[in-house]
């Protein structure tokens, strides 16, 4: 069940469809990419979907590299429930989940039976790798990202499908022609300009702040939860703070005032983390243009401070 809207299919391996049908993997059908996004916007799609669509990527551009294949299967099979959403509220490291994950006998019999060690995979995601880009290129990650996430708004005229097939990548990331790249850039801005926006951060914003005054003191199970056990939970919290909290995000009884000027009557929203790599252009890094820079420029005013308050 690996089909999805946006790429051209690919054919999973046998060992690939064996990764794809661990626990560790299936369990990313069950938390939203978006995070609380999910509640306000139409980008409602899963980790998995996200993950089969890095993995694509990965086969479209580098069929013959097994251990990318691998690595991009399961490169976020630590996110906690929500992924980024309530990740820094309880003080996890989604990034060293994943390798106690990966190490897990589950997926290690897995990699050992097709000459892939666990060990070399966990190295193989600290390192600068087409998957994540170097230090300041686009990866197939974050265009995955990119791509679905606007696909998802209707922000995106083109098939992705289409632009990829224009797209190459190296070593060092994502590589775009001077034709391509004005695009790819408006569909780089419109995602951060999702992500920040004032109603996705106040969604953000509750549900962390209600998952913090829940579970106070988390315990590793947690980690492995999926969205709708915490949200089941949080529902019959005997916080009453937490109870109006997560109402208010699920069914919104009391109207929300989003500000960017800081009163000190509500929450204060802070800023976000802007996705800032760029693609290359003439094998050198957009970011070093005059465009480039530019452009990170404009990134970077989407990043706000905001108040939150619940009238």
């Amino acid at each position: 069940m690996l089909n999805e809207p946006l790429y051209p299919s690919q054919s999973p391996l046998p060992w690939e469809t064996a990764l794809f049908q661990t626990s560790f993997v299936k369990r990313l059908k069950h938390l939203a990419h978006f995070g609380a996004g999910s509640f306000v916007s139409s980008v409602t799609h899963s980790r998995f979907e996200h993950t089969v669509g890095v993995w694509k990527l990965a086969v479209h551009f580098f069929p013959n590299n097994h251990l990318l294949r691998a690595a991009s299967i399961l490169h976020d099979i630590g996110h906690l429930p929500f992924s980024h959403s309530v990740e820094r509220a309880l003080g996890f490291d989604h990034h060293q989940l994943t390798k106690s994950y990966i190490l897990h006998q589950e997926i290690s019999s897995i990699l050992e039976q097709n000459n892939l060690s666990a060990e070399t995979v966990c190295h193989y995601l600290d390192q600068d790798t087409p998957l994540t880009g170097s230090k300041n290129v686009l990866g197939l990650d974050h265009l995955d990202s990119f791509f679905r996430d606007t696909y998802m708004a209707g922000s995106v005229e083109e098939l992705p499908r289409n632009i990829i097939n224009r797209l190459t990548c190296s070593a060092d990331g994502i590589a775009a022609s001077e034709e391509d790249i004005d695009q790819l850039m408006q569909i780089i801005f419109a995602n951060n300009r999702l992500i920040h926006s004032p109603a996705l951060r106040a969604a953000d914003y509750l549900l962390a702040e209600s998952v913090r005054l829940h579970w106070q003191e988390a315990h590793s199970s947690f980690a492995f939860l999926i969205d709708a056990q915490v949200i089941a939970e949080l529902l019959q919290s005997k916080n009453k703070q937490v109870t109006e909290m997560i109402h208010t995000l699920l069914y919104q009884p009391k109207p929300l005032v989003i500000s960017t000027s800081v009163s000190g009557n509500g929450f204060v929203i802070p800023k976000g983390k802007i996705y800032a790599k760029q693609p290359l252009v003439n094998q050198t890094p957009y970011c070093n243009s005059e465009s480039g820079r530019a452009f990170q420029q404009k990134l970077s005013q989407l990043a706000q401070e905001y108040e939150l308050v619940l009238t």
